[in-house]
């Protein structure tokens, strides 16, 4: 049984053995058996890199000298030819040594991490003679915790600065100060600069007052410049609509908080929340704020993303934009509010976040132009580092090849939108695995075929047999492009998966023992949606759960059948690595979780088929339909429980802790036998009168 919480150990290790290959060096090759020795500049950024180096050499193939190649180092802005940018570098291998020219030490130290990467490549501690050139294609490349709530460990850092993030993400309420109480934010920033990394901080705090009263300047001082003030090496700050709500002047919006949703008659405003609308003054806030902040530091990246009202009018959106001061970076959702239709009859709407469609979508598209029409910084949410809410529990999404239609349609973005900037994970956090790998050979400026970086990702862990690897994960990749998670499979079944529960009455809460300390999203186990989304258009149309649930069923086993051929296919294997072992049991809770969608879908039919029945024996035909029902997914959910043992980060999100672990998915049988035993009996004793 893996222990809680020991998915820790596996982020912050930055080199872990794999298979080598024992053969004798190639003419064309250069031996690292004896070690390395440095020369040259350096740095503390520079200083972990070498650090790393002979880490990976000892965990990895067993050397543990210092007395073999030179590697000389060279900050320089010369003879760096079209890599001549930030974290630029030329690599030339030969028999004298490894010289390294590099446009600044995060480039260094990215030439130092590139070794590592060739020499996993081919298993073996030679490296090939010649010359290499990079430079990266996207900066920020941010990432929030996957280890806890704006946790960063070193050992974390050091294997995100391998990947190729540039910059962390934090929830700030103000100075030494994060959504989870007191924090030592300078402390981070010192520690991730020594990794080469930023630090930007996510606006965790807002204040409901217009930016037009006399007053607004000194508000929003306080409000949003003091983190700056205090924390001088942040780099930036990302506002969102609905963290950063104010009272709007715009008539086609409340001008009231979200919370504050009824009208003067006490009924249901019809009109959207400020922070969920393309408000007219958002200008005036937007200039107000960067106002204030720049006062304290001058070039600080004021990041506004449009995420709250990418389901509004492209009309309304892009007035917006063309108001907006072009001196900020503009943040649009890669994926979400598309429309799709299915080979199955319906047309499902892309939610957030999701790997399902790769993108980029209609809404990104119409923002990037604009943005690329006004000279604005263009950033996208994309969710590179490898995870979304189709599998809110989940580490890492295995989905390689599709996975790899994301970074290909990002590079085509950077190309012809002029995309810099990527925000790579939300409050799930981004978990190095071989798929954010395959991102980071996917965001180099010199990059193979899409093709070759799959085999040669996948073949660090296939034990020789890649193409049958890839085989068995292009089953799942196809899995997750037929099912399209909608706001009722992301905030319910699909976040906690088998630990979801099955309701007959009240939706039922887990107890206080449960809920952990540190609950941010998600009110511990999600909640019960009221099944009519799948998120509304621009138009306000969208499809009724009750009209799109059957087939989506239909979609949830059509998709374990493709799980399901993936896991045989890994299962014919020969020699298994721990991978490959860990990605059967990360199917088998994939099916678990797709098993719980479908039966959680069956038992609201049930649940409303009962509450109209109109004969004695239509009733008793249904409350056996909802114990057999039970007893199913009684069933699933014990498999559930074998299959999170074996993998500690099954069940974790870092805002949310452990919401679908042992202990959860216990309650929820609990629960179920609860319901089957008690609330069930309510419906079989009407029928004694």
């Amino acid at each position: 049984m893996d222990k809680k919480f020991n998915f820790r150990k596996e982020l912050t290790t930055s080199n872990i053995p794999f298979s080598v290959i024992d053969r004798e060096k190639c003419d064309n090759e250069i031996s690292l058996k004896n070690g390395v020795t440095f020369d040259g500049d350096t740095s503390a950024v520079i200083e972990h890199a070498k650090a790393d180096l002979k880490n990976y050499l000892k965990v990895c193939f067993g050397i543990n000298k210092s007395c073999g190649v030179k590697i000389s180092i060279e900050i320089t802005q010369e003879n760096l030819e079209d890599v001549c940018a930030y974290k630029g570098r030329v690599v030339e291998i030969s028999d004298g040594g490894i010289l390294i020219r590099a446009y600044d030490d995060r480039g260094a130290a990215q030439a130092i991490y590139d070794l590592e990467d060739m020499m996993t490549e081919n298993k073996v501690p030679y490296l090939i003679k010649g010359k290499t050139k990079n430079k990266p294609l996207f900066s920020p490349r941010m990432a929030h915790s996957a280890y806890d709530m704006d946790i960063f460990p070193n050992g974390y850092m050091q294997k995100l600065a391998k990947d190729g993030v540039d910059a962390l993400l934090i929830f700030v309420k103000g100075p030494n100060e994060t959504c989870m109480g007191k924090y030592d934010i300078d402390d981070l920033c010192d520690r991730a600069e020594s990794y080469g990394m930023d630090v930007y901080a996510y606006c965790d705090k807002s204040v409901f007052y217009s930016p037009e009263e006399p007053d607004a300047e000194e508000v929003y001082a306080k409000t949003f410049a003091e983190t700056f003030k205090v924390h001088k090496k942040i780099k930036g700050i990302v506002f969102v609509g609905e963290s950063v709500q104010f009272p709007s002047k715009d008539e086609r919006t409340t001008g009231r908080t979200h919370r504050d949703f009824k009208n003067a008659d006490n009924f249901p405003d019809s009109k959207p929340a400020p922070g969920w609308w393309p408000c007219r003054d958002f200008p005036i806030w937007l200039e107000l704020v960067k106002k204030v902040i720049r006062r304290e530091k001058a070039d600080a990246d004021i990041v506004f993303w449009t995420y709250n009202w990418g389901w509004a009018p492209e009309k309304e959106r892009i007035e917006l934009i063309d108001k907006l001061p072009t001196d900020i970076s503009l943040l649009v959702t890669f994926e979400m509010f598309q429309n799709l239709p299915t080979k199955y009859g319906i047309t499902e709407r892309v939610c957030d976040y999701s790997v399902a469609f790769e993108g980029p979508g209609d809404y990104f598209l119409s923002e990037a132009k604009a943005a690329k029409r006004r000279g604005i910084r263009l950033y996208a949410m994309c969710n590179a580092g490898g995870r979304t809410w189709d599998f809110g529990c989940m580490p890492f999404e295995p989905f390689p090849q599709q996975w790899m239609r994301r970074y290909q349609a990002l590079r085509e973005s950077n190309e012809k939108y002029g995309l810099v900037g990527l925000m790579e994970s939300h409050h799930f956090g981004s978990y190095p695995s071989f798929i954010s790998k395959i991102a980071k050979l996917s965001f180099d400026y010199v990059s193979d075929t899409p093709e070759n970086i799959l085999k040669k990702v996948v073949g660090e862990f296939s034990e020789g047999e890649t193409e049958k690897c890839l085989e068995a994960l292009n089953c799942w990749s196809d899995a997750i492009r037929i099912y399209m998670p909608t706001d009722d499979e992301q905030y319910c079944a699909m976040r906690v998966g088998p630990a979801y529960p099955l309701a007959l009455g009240i939706f039922p809460k887990p107890p206080e023992s449960l809920l952990g300390e540190k609950v941010r999203f998600g009110n511990g186990i999600t909640e019960e949606y009221h099944y009519q989304s799948g998120r509304m258009s621009a138009e306000g149309k969208f499809t009724l759960h009750s009209v799109r649930m059957r087939v989506e069923m239909k979609i949830l086993a059509d998709a374990i059948k493709l799980v399901k051929k993936g896991i045989n296919i890994l299962k014919e294997l020969k020699n298994k690595s721990k991978m490959v072992k860990r990605l059967i049991n990360m199917g088998e809770y994939m099916i678990c979780c797709f098993t719980t969608d479908i039966n959680v879908k069956k038992m609201y039919i049930y649940r409303q088929r009962l509450f109209i029945a109109a004969t004695n024996k239509e009733v008793k035909s249904i409350i056996d339909g909802i114990r057999k029902l039970g007893a199913l997914e009684i069933k699933n959910a014990e498999k559930g429980l074998k299959i999170v043992d074996k993998d500690s980060a099954l069940g974790y999100e870092a805002s949310m802790g452990y919401g679908g672990d042992r202990a959860h998915i216990e309650w929820k049988i609990r629960q179920v036998k609860h319901m089957l035993t008690h609330e069930l009996a309510i419906y079989e004793r009407g029928l004694q009168f």
